[in-house]
């Protein structure tokens, strides 16, 4: 049975989507979509989310590296918590997959979340070096926890990025990223 998606600028997003902000997934063969869900995205936030992306990873000690992405400029950064763990479990094989592609790209997806309504769509390209940080980051968190290795369930996730970014803002952590 075909399980496929669609997104189409100025139709309801078809994924549900709780609060908002940037949720970031994967499918197991490595492709990466971003859906960006604000309320009442202005003229220019739509026109920047058409523009230039940088990406960048934050990285915190024994915890997996934070997508962190600045939309059209700095002035509007974008952070995606997304946990390894629960990635390989819903989409196995997603890093060896997006690491292996030839080109890298998201598909980002701008929701206004006021309305559920797809405001704009955009293809980003990423920088072969961020992916490869990304996945040699997420590698330790993919799988099961063993003796070797620190795995988080869903609630520790959740609870220690709350923590991160109690510490520090968004613009913070873009600026101490790498």
């Amino acid at each position: 049975m075909d399980q496929t998606i669609s997104f189409e600028e100025g139709k309801p997003c078809p994924v549900k989507i709780q609060g908002y902000g940037g949720g970031l997934s994967f499918s197991a063969n490595g492709d990466m979509l971003l859906i960006g869900a604000f309320p009442e995205p202005t003229d220019e936030q739509i026109k920047a989310w058409g523009g230039k992306w940088r990406a960048k990873l934050a990285t915190e000690s024994e915890f997996p590296a934070i997508p962190i992405f600045a939309v059209g400029s700095e002035n509007w950064i974008v952070e995606a918590p997304c946990n390894p763990a629960d990635q390989e479990r819903e989409s196995p094989g997603f890093a060896e997959a997006l690491y292996a592609k030839d080109d890298y790209e998201m598909a980002a997806i701008l929701v206004d979340s006021t309305t559920g309504i797809v405001r704009k769509i955009a293809a980003v390209p990423l920088n072969e070096m961020f992916i490869e940080r990304l996945v040699l980051s997420w590698n330790p968190f993919r799988h099961p926890a063993d003796q070797y290795t620190k795995s988080f369930a869903a609630r520790e996730f959740t609870g220690k990025v709350g923590e991160i970014f109690k510490t520090r803002t968004a613009r913070q952590l873009w600026d101490s990223s790498w």
